[in-house]
């Protein structure tokens, strides 16, 4: 019996789904940046840290994925772009703490390494650094855009569970593979992993200006076009500007 086009359509988005959220995801750098936060934790307290990154990562997904046009546009109004501005400032007030620390005394580092580990679970690890506006975005748009059908809904639910296991287990072996790095490789992890993540804020800034600049360029091209020939004849000239930008 061959299978039917939906069985290879589900199958087609299961793997697409995957794929396309674990590179939004992309948790290799968020691993790397747990290291760098906890070079004075044990192992098993860098992966209870993962365990809970996974979880409320997992929790933002699957909300907004529920619920996320219901949230951003018609409840609260926010666009996409002051997402990407609120997000790039949390990063880059991470990114900054990280670069700038100095090495803790031994005092500290006994008293305190798991407090500052749980203090960087939800922020930066979870949201922005898993969970930013683009992964959010996309996750908006990939559900918006399913075939019609209860299958390809639960498909990609499914889909976005396993890809969460899968960013867990990204952070298990690199918690495991931590255990043969010394104190200074992983204090070196930190200040390159704050570059990284005041890199990622800069990016984020950059693209929420661009975006807000844009929207009030296409705001005040529309008004002045309506001010200049009026309701009707603006309209049929901002249909024309869109078709020969599509085109």
């Amino acid at each position: 019996m061959e299978p039917s086009q939906t069985d290879i359509g589900v199958v087609s988005l299961f793997v697409q789904v995957i794929v396309y959220m674990y590179i939004m995801l992309y948790p290799p750098i968020a691993a790397v940046i747990l290291l760098g936060m906890s070079k004075s934790n044990t192992v098993g307290e860098r992966l209870a840290a993962a365990r809970k990154v996974c979880c409320i990562a997992g929790l933002l997904l699957f909300t907004f994925a529920f619920f996320g046009n219901l949230i951003l546009d018609s409840i609260f109004h926010i666009s996409t772009e002051a997402f990407q501005v609120a997000g790039g400032l949390l990063l880059l007030t991470s990114g900054l703490s990280m670069l700038l620390s100095k090495p803790a005394d031994t005092e500290t580092e006994e008293v305190a390494p798991t407090g500052k580990l749980e203090a960087c679970i939800v922020t930066p690890l979870a949201t922005p650094l898993l969970v930013g506006p683009g992964t959010i975005a996309a996750t908006i748009v990939k559900i918006a855009n399913l075939p019609e059908g209860l299958s390809y809904r639960l498909t990609f639910y499914l889909a976005l569970a396993t890809t969460l296991v899968l960013v867990y287990l990204t952070f298990y072996f690199a918690c495991k593979f931590s255990k043969y790095l010394t104190p200074a490789l992983l204090g070196g992890f930190e200040k390159i992993a704050g570059f990284i993540v005041a890199s990622l804020a800069a990016s984020l800034l950059l693209a929420g200006a661009s975006g807000f600049y844009k929207s009030l360029s296409a705001k005040a091209h529309e008004q002045s076009t309506r001010d200049l020939y009026g309701e009707s004849v603006a309209q049929m000239v901002l249909i024309e500007s869109d078709n020969a930008h599509l085109g």
